[in-house]
């Protein structure tokens, strides 16, 4: 299957990854990606730079908060998204002579996390327009009002007039001055990319020839998508898996971090397991404690994997392994799981979103509850169709999920939403394995749960303007956070 102009996903572009710090990938690392192409398009440090954000989109509640501002810091000044500098970015700022400033206005724009950058060094002046997609991902659509795309997929070459218009020409005129753009993704694009397939029906028709099992169609698909081989895919799953498995420890030994609603609470969890005092199975405390582990490292800037983002970083992980541990599987096993749990990912990324701000938190928590009930079925020895069913019924437990962050923190109700996807995904895989019927095919459900999404209103789409985040004891919650932190 050939692509022209479609996106096509790759597990380790879209569904799983970047490793990062902060608290929403959509935010945090999309725009530390936005400004290294600031940086590429100015050739050096741009000494002035001001980034403007529309008064109707989610970000101009959540710019600051959620990590928009900390992640441009970071990537105007060249870091990787999970560089430990990104904790306090502003002293390295000042030592770069960067002179960066924020706005909320009305852009004349309307597009969902949308960046308006305006770059200045010297005489040379750019405006640039970026959007965020989801899981980190994001897109240029224009340079100096001209219209493109880029991805951060490929190496790009443009060339600008000496007065700064971008040209467009094969052949560039005498004296044109040329940018680079250098790609930012794990996995390269090529003309033409190709995949075996791109949805569950297609994946089906074409496993009736191959007959592999699904964590191999998941390899099988990213080898000739990143025209990387097998092995190479697999390794990179293994870098990923040994990434959360720190989180979990990470977590579990205690997080510290001043700015943040909920502290380090898996410990409580822990003793009172220890006592008897809690209900479940080793596989439900497992996933209850993984899951808080992993948001909690999250919460404390700490390293985590987007899985399929930042805000939902604790489900799919969280869930796997825990399952894992209470199987008793080895590492080889649970990374094979995780390719597994990536098939369900690459679907709604290629027809639906991750992005909460889109489709709400059902884009995100429900994502991964689906992934994971892929993954949780193969473990039990699920075959293709048993995991397709087991990810169809978690993610129709998921439709409707609004995205409502209290004090526009990716912290509450995230890590209870969270802990209950995982667990949706546990329920949702036994009932496959156990031979219930899921009723709705994959694909149908991925597009309902796109359609739903996108009919939520926008004040219960991460814009921190609905649901739990204007009760009264959020709204004090936001002030005397506001007044701890006074330069927020």
């Amino acid at each position: 299957m050939k692509s022209e102009s479609k996106h096509i996903p790759s597990i380790f572009n879209d569904v799983l990854g970047p490793v990062m710090r902060g608290p929403s990938s959509s935010h945090s690392v999309a725009a530390l990606r936005i400004g290294r192409i600031c940086r590429d398009l100015m050739l050096e440090t741009p000494e002035k730079v001001m980034v403007s954000y529309d008064a109707r989109d989610a970000l101009a509640t959540t710019h600051e908060s959620q990590g928009s501002d900390m992640g441009m810091k970071g990537g105007l000044l060249g870091f990787e998204p999970d560089d430990e500098r990104l904790l306090d970015p502003d002293p390295h700022l000042a030592e770069a002579g960067i002179d960066l400033s924020f706005r909320v206005c009305d852009t004349g724009f309307d597009l969902s996390n949308l960046y308006l950058v305006h770059l200045q060094r010297g005489e040379m002046k750019m405006e640039l327009v970026a959007i965020s997609t989801g899981g980190g991902m994001i897109e240029i659509i224009r340079i100096n009002k001209v219209a493109v795309s880029i991805k951060g997929d490929r190496r790009i070459e443009l060339w600008f007039s000496e007065t700064g218009e971008l040209l467009v020409q094969d052949t560039p005129p005498e004296g044109a001055i040329k940018r680079v753009i250098f790609p930012l993704l794990p996995i390269l694009s090529c003309d033409p990319v190709e995949v075996p397939f791109s949805s569950c029906r297609e994946m089906i028709q074409y496993n009736l020839d191959t007959n592999l099992p699904i964590w191999e169609l998941a390899a099988d698909y990213e080898s000739l998508r990143g025209r990387v081989n097998e092995e190479e895919v697999f390794d990179k799953m293994r870098d990923l898996y040994r990434v959360m498995r720190a989180a979990i420890d990470t977590g579990l030994r205690g997080t510290r971090f001043k700015d943040r609603i909920l502290g380090a609470q898996s410990a409580m969890y822990i003793k009172k397991q220890e006592e008897g005092a809690l209900a479940g199975g080793e596989a439900v405390h497992n996933i209850t404690l993984y899951v808080s582990a992993i948001m909690e490292v999250k919460s404390s800037m700490g390293c985590i994997v987007a899985a399929p983002t930042a805000g939902s970083c604790g489900t799919f992980p969280g869930a796997v392994i825990g399952v894992a541990d209470s199987l008793g599987l080895n590492e080889e096993q649970v990374v094979m799981a995780l390719l597994a749990g990536s098939i369900p990912g690459l679907f709604i990324a290629t027809s639906s979103t991750f992005s909460a701000e889109i489709g709400g938190c059902q884009a995100e928590c429900g994502s991964g509850a689906g992934m994971a009930a892929s993954a949780i079925a193969w473990m039990l020895g699920g075959n293709v169709e048993q995991c397709m069913a087991a990810s169809s019924l978690a993610l129709q437990n998921s439709l409707g999920m609004i995205c409502d962050p209290i004090a526009a923190r990716v912290e509450a109700p995230c890590l209870g939403k969270n802990v209950s996807s995982a667990l949706n995904a546990m329920a949702s895989a036994n009932m496959a394995i156990a031979g219930y019927d899921h009723l709705i095919p994959l694909d149908e459900v991925i597009e309902t749960m796109d359609r739903v999404g996108k009919s939520l209103p926008h004040e219960l789409r991460c814009t921190a303007l609905g649901g739990l985040a204007v009760t009264p004891a959020a709204k004090e919650l936001e002030k005397k956070l506001k007044n701890q932190n006074p330069e927020r």
